[in-house]
């Protein structure tokens, strides 16, 4: 294949190389008030299923491109347009580089996909080279700029995005708001906030008006950070510079009302929509209904579900899953089974936030057979299980002993596209070995490990459990020390279970140090902790030593009384040092 460029090039371009549901009977509970309020009729009379709208805000708008070829160079941007569309990215930079060996222009529209593409796959380079291509022998234009920062923004590598945007402004282009909320919502999605706002201000240097898009990435960036104060400065600057925020802007501030608790004052602001020239939708309700069953106020849900539907706001799919989670919750498994009927019988199809809770609660009571039974009802329905689905069943088949049917869920989960997280490593090696099969539970740990899986606090706390039960107490110190020197730190947890195993082991004296350790890297002990080590020390014979210890300790309210008293009719002689705790206070 002919090189079309070389390394001389990159100084002078870029700056860097269905079966049926059974139902349930209804109840007259308040959950099921709320759910019947679901059958209420719209406005109309209708109680019609709406088909979802997708609103989406494209940075890849351009003019219509007009083409002109002649024979050989159509059917070179036909072939090239084809591996695009099939995805086929390293086959279109082939076309692009024959396009470019016969002399012929490049499209700037195919290659701005191309360099989506590249991105898409994690391919920088080709992305780079194809820009380079595009510089030299076609006319890039903001779009396709735009699709170069926003992939070096999406990779993190802001740096190089900041030499797209100069080396765009070197030929002439003038970044555009498109390009700045690029940068803006990259920043603001790995919580760099106060650069995200260097990035408006740089915006404004430019003499570039920011869009309501612009302040509702900020917006919401500024909420996530519990910033509803300044959230709402935000809203009012926008509102000063003459722009008219949307549902989208409204929303993204209702959700953080809500989610901060301030659920009254959300209630406002969606009462003053109207006057804002807005309407409350169901984004807009399903965030208050939310909020409404957080807090358990089962009446008030009622009532604003019978306000939504008489306004004609139809409850979508996310509010019958509101409601079903809400309703699992709160053990209400039947009435959560009859809003998944009812959901399909107004012609919504539930999805995988619907299943969900229903899989989880149906595992949570044991009824394995239900949870199997809805996995398939979520198979038939288009939503494929996720991991988090597999694991919940995983973790129940393990609990109720039933390890090697795990083992052969387990083993599938690639084949049916949902490789295996950290968390079904953890719920196959606390089952395994369990059972026995230390061997076979270790195996998983380095197989795991193989595949770059890498451990969490809950696998080095099964692990250290692990040794502990079966007497390899020194192993477990030996991990418990490779913990502190990795990215995840001993949590108490970790410490009490270690503590517990060497107080098992009569290994008195290293439990005292190994608490000694754990307040001196910073770990606050819990009431568990002094509890497990003063019975650690009774047990050993050291019963004065541990009444003292429990006496000063249940003065300085470490311990509580119930824990106490406990530890009284374990060790009797405590009320010896009871009654001194209460002459010394009667002092």
């Amino acid at each position: 294949m002919t090189i079309l460029f070389s390394t001389e090039l990159i100084p002078r371009s870029l700056p860097f190389s269905s079966q049926q549901l059974k139902p349930s009977s209804n109840s007259l509970s308040p959950h099921s008030s709320l759910v019947s309020c679901l059958n209420l009729e719209t406005k109309d009379g209708s109680s019609k299923s709406r088909n979802k709208q997708n609103v989406r805000v494209s940075a890849e708008t351009r003019p219509t491109h007009l083409m002109s070829f002649d024979f050989k160079e159509n059917h070179l941007v036909k072939l090239l347009d084809r591996s695009c569309k099939a995805g086929e990215y390293n086959e279109a930079f082939y076309f692009l580089e024959c396009m470019i060996g016969k002399g012929y222009k490049p499209d700037v529209v195919l290659c701005t996909k191309m360099i989506q593409g590249f991105f898409n796959g994690r391919n920088v380079e080709k992305a780079v080279r194809v820009m380079e291509i595009l510089e030299k022998y076609g006319e890039p234009d903001a779009f396709a700029y735009n699709s170069l920062i926003s992939g070096f923004c999406k990779m993190n590598r802001l740096d190089s995005a900041n030499k797209v945007l100069d080396r765009m402004r070197s030929r002439g282009f003038s970044p555009d708001v498109v390009t700045y909320n690029i940068m803006i919502g990259d920043l603001c999605r790995r919580g760099k906030l106060d650069s995200a706002y260097m990035v408006l201000n740089r915006l404004l240097k430019d003499n570039c008006k920011p869009s309501v898009i612009t302040y509702t990435i900020l917006i919401e960036a500024t909420i996530r950070h519990g910033g509803i104060a300044e959230a709402m400065e935000l809203l009012d600057e926008m509102l000063a510079k003459g722009l008219r925020p949307d549902m989208i802007t409204y929303n993204a501030i209702i959700r953080g009302m809500c989610k901060d608790g301030m659920v009254d004052r959300a209630f406002e602001l969606v009462k003053s929509l109207k006057a804002r020239g807005c309407q409350p939708d169901v984004v807009s309700y399903n965030n208050l209904l939310r909020a409404l069953l957080n807090q358990g106020k089962w009446v008030e849900g009622e009532k604003l579900v019978t306000e939504m539907v008489s306004k004609g706001c139809e409850p979508n799919v996310a509010t019958h899953s509101i409601l079903i989670c809400f309703l699992c919750r709160e053990g209400k498994v039947k009435d959560a089974v009859n809003v998944l009927k009812m959901m399909k019988e107004r012609g919504l199809t539930p999805d995988s936030y619907s299943y969900d809770p229903l899989i989880s609660a149906f595992c949570k009571e044991g009824r394995l057979d239900l949870a199997i039974e809805y996995l398939d009802y979520m198979i038939s329905d288009g939503s494929l299980p996720d991991i988090v689905n597999y694991n919940t069943i995983l973790a129940t088949l393990c609990k109720n002993g039933k390890a090697d049917q795990a083992l052969e869920i387990f083993k599938k989960l690639s084949e049916v596209g949902c490789p295996p997280n950290v968390g079904s490593y953890n719920a196959m090696f606390t089952a395994l070995w369990s059972t026995g099969n230390q061997v076979k539970a270790l195996e998983m740990i380095l197989e795991m490990l193989s595949k770059r899986i890498g451990p969490d606090e809950i696998t080095y706390n099964s692990l250290i459990s692990c040794l502990c039960r079966d007497g390899m107490v020194d192993e477990a110190i030996e991990l418990l020390v490779d913990m502190g020197s990795s990215k995840i730190h001993p949590t108490v947890i970790s410490y009490n279970t270690l503590l517990l195993g060497l107080c098992k082991a009569h290994r008195t004296v290293d439990a005292i140090e190994l608490l000694a350790a754990m307040v001196e890297k910073g770990c606050q002990p819990n009431e568990t902790t002094y509890t497990l080590l003063i019975e650690g020390i009774g047990f050993a014979g050291w019963r004065s030593q541990a009444m003292e210890l429990a006496n000063d300790l249940v003065r300085m309210e470490a311990i509580s009384e119930d824990s106490f008293k406990r530890l009284n009719r374990t060790f009797p002689l405590l009320d010896v040092y009871k009654e001194f705790a209460v002459s010394d206070s009667d002092k």
